[in-house]
């Protein structure tokens, strides 16, 4: 029943942004999907090679985080990771199931919690400071490109967010004391085994784990950073492939400002999965008419960067879920 559940979710989210799409470009979906199907093989072979890199660098960046931490992750844990992370954003506004499923996966794999936590918050805000870095660096100084009016608009106020939970990630990471003792004072007050007092010592413990990373100097904290960056550059390059496919003659630092923008605006949007919104702007960006070579482009790359191992990652998620007896309680995780 869960699996039926998650699937018909997912069908109504893809449903409805191809319904959105025909009605924002004013291009049928039979004509998009006609510009789609005349990629040959070659090109297919040279987008599934970067795409298979693009979900590597994924496991990639996870893996870096855990190792600083002491813990292993296996290719395909990370892979499992991957596609449930995918799934997840794809049902909520600004991703606020993304923490709570990656610690839940990696606690069924024995991390411990305040490992996990640390490991995917500074994963994800170390990957979304590189995007929004690059987009924004791009926007400024590289040719002008057109933005939608309300996304231009809003854009400053989502970067400013980001901000603000990069500076708090940052004082935990160099400043933890003050989180720990705090914690460690007010615990103490309550009842031993109570769940307040594990919520308190967990956070307590996330902080160390914070600040193991954000002070770390090994190796493994710079791959992490290179990843991020390898990262976003394939995703340009995927995107930069299927726009000279479909006639945009970009150079490559066009291509980087309308493609990172791309994802940017897939990471922060508040939209579930920015689904919609991201293949809208990226379409916008491209041509302001919304042709159907743009809206090809845009779906095409949407596809495979994020639709693709979201289905998938539901049909994990359940499984996971339901190996664990159908509930996770957070003492249990605690101890």
């Amino acid at each position: 029943m869960k699996k039926l559940l998650f699937g018909a979710l997912f069908a109504l989210t893809i449903g409805l942004t191809v319904h959105f799409f025909a009605r924002a470009s004013g291009a049928s979906a039979v004509a998009v999907l006609a510009r789609i199907g005349t990629i040959g093989p070659l090109l297919w072979g040279a987008l599934g090679a970067l795409t298979v890199a693009f979900y590597l660098l994924d496991w990639l960046r996870f893996r870096s985080m855990l190792a600083v931490l002491g813990q292993p992750l296996r290719y395909v844990d990370g892979l499992r990771l991957t596609c449930v992370s995918y799934f997840v954003t794809s049902l909520t506004p600004s991703a606020e199931l993304h923490t709570p499923a990656m610690v839940f996966m990696l606690s069924r794999q024995g991390v411990p919690l305040p490992q996990a936590l640390a490991a995917s918050v500074s994963k994800s805000v170390y990957m979304t400071l590189w995007i929004c870095l690059a987009a924004w660096l791009s926007l400024m100084f590289g040719e002008p490109v057109a933005l939608p009016p309300g996304l231009r608009a809003g854009l400053p106020w989502l970067a400013l967010l980001l901000l603000a939970m990069a500076l708090l990630l940052a004082a935990i990471a160099f400043f933890p004391a003050p989180v720990v003792r705090w914690c460690d004072a007010h615990a103490l007050a309550l009842r031993d085994g109570s769940l307040w007092r594990k919520i308190l010592s967990g956070t307590a413990a996330t902080a160390s784990s914070i600040s193991t990373i954000g002070t770390s100097t090994d190796i493994a904290h710079v791959l992490c950073h290179v990843a991020s960056i390898a990262f976003l550059l394939v995703y340009v390059a995927i995107g930069w492939l299927l726009a000279s496919h479909f006639g945009f003659q970009l150079d490559w630092l066009q291509a980087l400002t309308i493609f990172s923008t791309s994802l940017m605006i897939a990471y922060l949007a508040p939209v579930p999965g920015a689904i919609g919104v991201t293949e809208v702007a990226t379409s916008y960006m491209l041509s302001p008419a919304l042709t159907p070579e743009g809206m090809a482009v845009a779906i095409t790359l949407r596809v495979l960067c994020w639709y693709l191992v979201a289905l998938p990652g539901a049909l994990v998620l359940a499984a996971e879920f339901r190996r664990a007896g159908g509930r996770w309680t957070l003492p249990k995780v605690f101890n």
